[in-house]
């Protein structure tokens, strides 16, 4: 699948369609016939989608075992769960079972990129940890230290900028960051991973395993503790780790204490929140004790 066609399956859905959670539940979400159809539009042909029926102790339906297969992606297998309310009223078993494929379908294609917006509180190893009340704990060098301050977006990115920094609004589209960063005149340094992978392009932010990152603002983390940036590719992602057999997405954080955030992402939020760096004048430009800025 290139570049252009992954990137358009992967786009987060308009808020037209996001609906709130319905009373007594947590979590905006969209509707499954949404996913289905942004499937048929963008990859028609190229998906298959079927599911096994889960039976309970009592014969009864109480779910379902669904698998999502993409060309060139591969495949998924979620199960979809049925709300315990809705066991309770007096349905039919088809309406349970359209429920259980409904949640499905959803969660599979999460696993994809999908509607990953909507997910995005989603828990990380550090985050994993951080509420495990066992004895086991993640490696203190992949945790935030507690006592770091909590800061937005834009105060971590410009720890760093100096004085003669503004800020205004951008006219360049952040689906295109090296466009972004042009116009807000950072040089293009750190544009790849520790490893030589590259990290952004003119098409977006790449993982090492060459997944769509997301960048994830303030306003859109349920955690202060959330990374900044994390792959799309979710459990696919073959970059980050495993533990207690659980698999987690690779993730970033703009305060970076493993060193493995490109720079380059950290001027693109910069560049996202309006920081626009100081251009360098021509030395004929220069008059007698001005700045060469």
């Amino acid at each position: 699948m290139d570049k252009e066609t992954h990137k358009k399956l992967i786009k987060d859905f308009p808020k037209s369609v996001v609906k709130p959670a319905p009373k007594g539940k947590f979590g905006d979400y969209v509707p499954h016939h949404i996913y289905t159809q942004r499937l048929v539009d963008v990859i028609p042909g190229k998906y298959n989608f079927s599911y096994e029926v889960i039976r309970g102790k009592d014969n009864s339906i109480v779910g379902a075992k669904c698998k999502l297969e993409i060309d060139k992606l591969g495949v998924v297998e979620e199960v979809g769960d049925v709300d315990m309310n809705a066991l309770k009223r007096n349905i039919t078993e088809s309406e349970i079972l359209k429920l259980a494929v409904s949640d499905g379908i959803k969660r599979c294609c999460m696993r994809f990129g999908i509607g990953l917006e909507l997910w995005t509180g989603g828990t990380t190893e550090e985050e994993h940890y951080a509420s495990d009340t066992s004895e086991k704990k993640i490696k203190n060098d992949a945790v935030k230290p507690a006592s770091a301050p909590v800061k937005s977006d834009a105060d971590k990115s410009q720890v760093s900028l100096s004085p003669a920094v503004k800020t205004e609004a951008s006219s360049a589209s952040a689906d295109n960051p090296i466009a972004l960063l042009e116009e807000a005149n950072f040089p293009l340094k750190g544009v790849t991973h520790p490893n030589g992978e590259l990290a952004i392009d003119e098409d977006g932010l790449w993982c090492v395993c060459k997944g769509v990152v997301k960048y994830i603002p303030d306003s859109e983390k349920t955690s202060a503790k959330g990374p900044d940036f994390r792959c799309s590719k979710m459990g696919q992602c073959d970059a980050g780790d495993t533990v207690d057999g659980k698999v987690f997405a690779k993730s970033w954080w703009i305060v970076d204490f493993r060193k493995e955030t490109p720079k380059a992402w950290i001027n693109y939020v910069q560049a996202l929140n309006g920081v626009v760096m100081p251009k360098a004048k021509s030395m004929d430009d220069i008059k007698e004790n001005e700045a060469p800025f």
